[in-house]
């Protein structure tokens, strides 16, 4: 890809791409100095250590598959969507995975498809060639290049087209859904919805993206003077935080906020030679798709769970009032619990910061030791503007003798 092609794709309104079966993530490194954030993936294959690669390399990235389920992002998050030879077979099951990359791709976004079937003309290619066209035209895609090894297809903004494919029987329009409700642990949908039944509005390119008030947070009751308020809160924080770890510029890469609200913590980051991989639990609000407005990125998870990445991938975890929301969860998903999943995922000398009700504070003073994590209570003011104790740990190096 040429400078002239990567700058057009900033004035074409690419500012977050997903790379479907990233390989060590050079895409998404080409991209970082154009301010276009990629969240990439590929699965734990025979390639093995693909995605630790590209976390070694500060780049964001997890391990994931696009397979039975739907992906743990929102609908409409991202502008392009990029496979590689991505090793998917996009044409198979009436095309249920590329109604998947219908559901993310924002509209008048992007696929990007660069595989054999788009250029040769021996085995079996043509003819998943033509099943590849005929679904996305299916779809109101639009075929707007095909070129050396490369096909680029465009979504659409056509209700009428997909009502009338839909009545040709070419196509199934989905029933209305709660958007609101997360993509997580949700079987794959042979459907497509459309723009009328979809939360979607006119973004601002980056920085401004940033200050964008999503339509989506009005309907959970989040006011735009909340949202104006918890950014500014972060903004003060982080330079606590800052002050307080005594960190130099390069010592931290890859961050996680493991309950990101609204996203306020990573915007405020925006500025810093990092990225932040948003987490939204997918027991509270569905606050993802404002965070993807915000042109950040991010995915649902259940922290009773283990998160798709491999063992010291993260130099900072930030835990803003998380673990209490989980203590009600019984045996199966207790305080050392999700610590020893944080644990996993920390490199050593990596940082921790809670910020929480003072009984979790306490019972984290009591197990840090086990973990090996040093611990520092600092005084910080909440929201509320009252002091609160915020926890900033740090995982030795240690070995077993």
């Amino acid at each position: 890809m040429t400078t002239n092609e990567t700058g057009d794709l900033r004035s074409a309104g690419v500012f977050q791409v997903l790379d479907v079966g990233c390989g060590v993530a050079s895409f998404s490194a080409y991209l970082l100095p154009l301010d276009i954030h990629t969240m990439s993936f590929a699965p734990k294959d025979g390639h093995e250590n693909q995605i630790q690669f590209a976390l070694e390399r500060g780049i964001g990235a997890m391990i994931s598959a696009i397979a039975t389920k739907q992906l743990p992002y929102p609908p409409n998050s991202f502008e392009m969507v990029h496979c590689s030879r991505c090793r998917v077979d996009w044409h198979e099951n009436d095309g249920i995975l590329l109604k998947e990359v219908n559901r993310i791709l924002r509209y008048n976004g992007y696929f990007i498809y660069s595989a054999p079937p788009a250029y040769r003309k021996d085995k079996d290619f043509p003819m998943i060639w033509d099943k590849l066209v005929s679904l996305t035209s299916a779809m109101c895609w639009k075929l707007i290049a095909r070129k050396v090894q490369t096909a680029v297809w465009t979504k659409q903004e056509d209700d009428a087209c997909l009502l009338q494919n839909a009545e040709a029987k070419l196509i199934d329009i989905c029933d209305s859904v709660d958007s609101l409700k997360s993509s997580w642990n949700t079987p794959l949908r042979s459907c497509v919805t459309t723009r009328a039944s979809m939360d979607s509005q006119p973004l601002p390119p980056r920085p401004q993206r940033l200050s964008v008030y999503s339509q989506s947070l009005s309907r959970i009751g989040i006011s735009i003077e909340e949202f104006t308020e918890d950014s500014q809160f972060w903004q003060d924080q982080i330079r606590n935080y800052w002050k307080l770890m005594k960190v130099q510029g390069t010592e931290i890469r890859n961050i996680m906020d493991m309950n990101a609200y609204l996203g306020g913590f990573s915007a405020t980051l925006s500025k810093r030679p990092v990225w932040v991989m948003n987490v939204v639990p997918m027991t509270m609000n569905n606050t993802l798709s404002a965070i993807y407005d915000r042109g950040l990125l991010g995915v649902f998870h259940d922290w009773c769970e283990p998160f798709s990445t491999y063992p010291r991938t993260y130099d900072l975890l930030h835990a803003d009032h998380l673990l209490s929301h989980y203590k009600n969860h019984g045996e199966s998903c207790r305080v050392e619990d999700i610590m020893l999943e944080m644990d996993r995922m920390l490199r050593p000398q990596g940082y921790v910061i809670v910020r929480d009700d003072e009984s979790v504070t306490l019972r984290i003073r009591d197990l840090a030791p086990k973990f090996l994590w040093e611990v520092k209570s600092h005084s910080l003011q909440n929201k509320a503007k009252k002091d609160e104790t915020v926890l900033i740990c740090r995982k030795k190096f240690w070995s077993i003798v």
